[in-house]
């Protein structure tokens, strides 16, 4: 029997107003009872635009915790960065946490929230929501049926685009304390976890990254990895906020029995053992079944970041935890992401030296 869990939304900025607007729309699952930010106004001002005049609002997480105790799921839309303390004053009171990407910007950050979930018997999801578009799943049940053979090359592309305005709007982006990253961990990390979930285990990146354009953020606007999967794959990373006007997201998988290509849908499907379903998935999920304006989009506005996906994402947890089932987007999980990331970051710091993928001991 479907469960729905009462949850509150900490932190209501661009993210955190979509977890707000969501809850509601997914009434066999989440209830909302609660949100949280350190400047209330932006929460309420979201909550009244949703018709939630009665959804109590709270300055300080701790006071909210202890005021609802009815709460049974946080979600952490805070900055990356700040996930942490957050999350542990969340687990401390017993509560499950559905939390924004990436888990947090370290891995010995992300550990310790793994650890005090699983210490204190609680959930921890994550929010990747590329996973819930029907191509990338489709990609994925080929890779799962062994239809590319052995796969020879894979790269994920982020050619995005955010003006100057995108960063001095919020002082947390691209900085290493809160951001932990640039192009790569805030915006190409969904591409990277989609390359992984697909592709498996990256080994090693040697890459090489800096800032080309945004001028007077400290991290990285484009960066550029060569991969080594395990496997035996080789493949690419690219991760940029600097090409204007901004491009879609392209993942290649490729191998010696088949390829396929996601830009803006299904963009080909073609393998050896071909099947009319193949041509129909295409057709469905095509480029041409959904054309998009290239200003559009995430790659050039946050904002349009698909709620659809997230409300995917969000139910996907909630139904999983309510089986008595991990998420799909796990804390394990969500961590591999993090360190290919940490791994382009650090190889690019030494030169481009090629650096080994920490997994630790969830890998």
């Amino acid at each position: 029997m479907p469960r729905q869990w009462k949850c509150a939304v900490v932190g209501a900025g661009t993210v955190g107003r979509s977890h707000i607007r969501l809850i509601p729309q997914l009434p066999a699952v989440a209830k909302l009872v609660a949100a949280c930010d350190h400047v209330p106004a932006r929460a309420e001002a979201e909550l009244q635009r949703n018709r939630l005049p009665s959804v109590p609002v709270y300055e300080d997480m701790a006071k909210m915790l202890k005021e609802q105790p009815e709460i049974e799921v946080v979600h952490l839309a805070t900055p990356s960065g700040a996930h942490l303390e957050s999350a542990l004053m969340a687990i401390e009171a017993g509560k499950h946490i559905i939390c924004e990407k990436p888990l947090e910007v370290t891995l010995d950050r992300v550990d310790k929230m793994i650890n005090a979930a699983k210490a204190k018997g609680v959930k921890l999801g994550c929010i990747f929501q590329g996973r819930w578009k029907e191509d990338n799943r489709a990609v994925k049940q080929a890779a799962m049926d062994g239809r590319f053979g052995r796969i020879s090359w894979a790269g994920a592309f982020t050619p995005w685009y955010r003006p100057d305005k995108y960063y001095e709007e919020t002082s947390w982006h691209g900085t290493w304390k809160l951001d932990g990253g640039g192009a790569a961990m805030n915006q190409g990390i969904h591409a990277v976890d989609l390359l992984q979930w697909i592709v498996g285990p990256v080994k090693s990146v040697s890459a090489y990254g800096g800032n080309r354009s945004h001028t007077k953020i400290e991290t990285e606007d484009a960066i550029s990895a060569s991969l080594e999967f395990e496997n035996g794959a080789y493949g690419s990373i690219v991760c940029t906020t600097a090409m204007y006007p901004g491009m879609p997201t392209r993942l290649e998988i490729g191998g010696e029995h088949g390829t396929a290509v996601l830009e803006n849908g299904l963009k080909s499907f073609s393998f050896q053992d071909r099947k009319p379903s193949d041509h129909e998935l295409v057709e469905k999920l095509g480029p041409a079944a959904k054309p998009a304006a290239p200003f559009s989009g995430a790659q050039a506005n946050p904002a349009a970041i698909s709620a659809d996906l997230h409300g995917r994402n969000i139910s996907s947890i909630l139904t999983s935890w309510a089986e008595g089932k991990e998420a799909e987007t796990n804390g394990p999980e969500a961590r591999k992401a993090i360190a290919i990331v940490l791994a382009m970051y650090e190889s690019a710091k030494n030169g481009g030296n090629a650096v080994k993928v920490d997994y630790g001991s969830h890998g």
